[in-house]
């Protein structure tokens, strides 16, 4: 029986620079595509579930090379139909949607097939390489991108486990957001007892 790295091993192998920067990349590619559909709004409800795809594939990997180029220990490799990411020497990502049963879709080709296979590679003890798919979860009827999203699956159709990257506090535009600080009400002023004038009340009174 095969065994699996979790997905909390994964996420920690990974690190906060990767996983936040995937998620700011969808949630950059997410704000083109509303930019995209309000200034284009009749080029984008013509387009194919193909082309509209792809154009969404094209924006997430230059907002992923946006992110990560130049970082220590993290690859991308655009080598048209294939892109991927490589973290250090164990992990190797590739960018795809998930529909919201957690599937994706590939032409089955023999690179695809065996990307797709873990476990199947000869490699040197303790440089074993994970292969993940990163990307966004894909609402069809409604046609909109949701969380981004990393999944491990050993082949194409069997999904091991399906996680919704934390989110960072990034906002559409990739600004990280500034926490709010709750107010706290203004101090009241002290009440001060004054002795009576003239009373020959020796306590004193509250002051008005």
């Amino acid at each position: 029986m095969k065994s699996y790295p979790g997905s909390e091993d994964v996420l920690a192998d990974l690190g906060d620079k990767v996983t936040g920067g995937l998620a700011r990349a969808v949630a950059k590619t997410r704000k083109d595509l509303a930019d995209y559909r309000e200034e284009r709004t009749s080029w984008v409800s013509d387009s194919s579930e193909r082309g509209l795809a792809n154009w969404i594939h094209d924006r997430l990997w230059a907002n992923i090379c946006a992110e990560f180029d130049g970082l220590p220990g993290i690859g991308l490799s655009d080598r048209e139909p294939t892109r991927e990411i490589t973290v250090g020497f164990n992990y190797r990502l590739r960018v795809k949607r998930h529909r919201l049963d957690g599937k994706v879709s590939s032409y089955a080709t023999q690179t695809a097939l065996e990307f797709y296979a873990q476990g199947q590679q000869e490699t040197f003890s303790g440089l074993e390489e994970v292969r993940l798919i990163a990307g966004y979860e894909w609402d069809a009827d409604a046609r909109s991108m949701g969380d981004a999203v990393l999944s491990l699956r050993d082949g194409e159709e069997e999904v091991i486990w399906l996680v919704t990257l934390p989110d960072t506090g990034a906002g559409t535009s990739g600004v990280p957001a500034q926490p709010i600080r709750p107010t706290e009400p203004e101090p009241g002023l002290p009440i001060i007892d004054l002795p009576g004038a003239g009373s020959g009340n020796t306590k004193g009174e509250v002051g008005t």
